[in-house]
């Protein structure tokens, strides 16, 4: 069973130069982010990437991301819709949705880079704001995913 947490990225009409700039840069780092990833969340800085409590697989295509946790006999991991911003120093993708089929909606607010092949995702999950570095600790959760080819 292939169940998704479904984010979808919000683009409305620009207000203005730099709304369409920052429009237009979130659709190419979108292109970026398409495809299948698999990884966990990891502790601390993520110095041991390829293990953590949740091992997960994210598949990213057009506006849309899914998410299914493979420890847990790839249980539904929720849904909802996301914005990403690139244009910030610390590039942001956000996530509002809600958690588990039937469960509360939350925001979860994140930051997030590429390295070729390889996605880290940091986000917020205790309503505190959004994170500064990349790192799960004081309730922020880092995720390290690589895309599967």
């Amino acid at each position: 069973m292939r169940t998704v947490l479904t984010l979808l990225v919000l683009i409305g009409p620009p207000a203005s130069a730099d709304d369409a700039k920052q429009q237009q840069a979130s659709k190419a780092e979108l292109k970026k982010l398409e495809g299948a990833w698999e990884g966990y969340v990891v502790e601390g800085k993520g110095e041991r990437p390829d293990q953590g409590p949740v091992h997960l697989r994210l598949i990213v295509v057009e506006a849309g991301i899914s998410a299914v946790d493979l420890g847990h006999g790839n249980r539904d991991m929720g849904s909802g819709t996301c914005t990403i911003d690139p244009t910030r120093p610390m590039k942001e993708l956000d996530a509002t949705g809600t958690l588990l089929p039937g469960k509360r909606v939350r925001t979860f607010l994140g930051i997030y880079e590429v390295d070729g092949d390889t996605l880290r995702w940091c986000v917020d999950n205790r309503g505190r704001g959004r994170p500064t570095e990349f790192r799960s600790a004081n309730g922020n959760y880092l995720l390290i995913l690589k895309r599967k080819k």
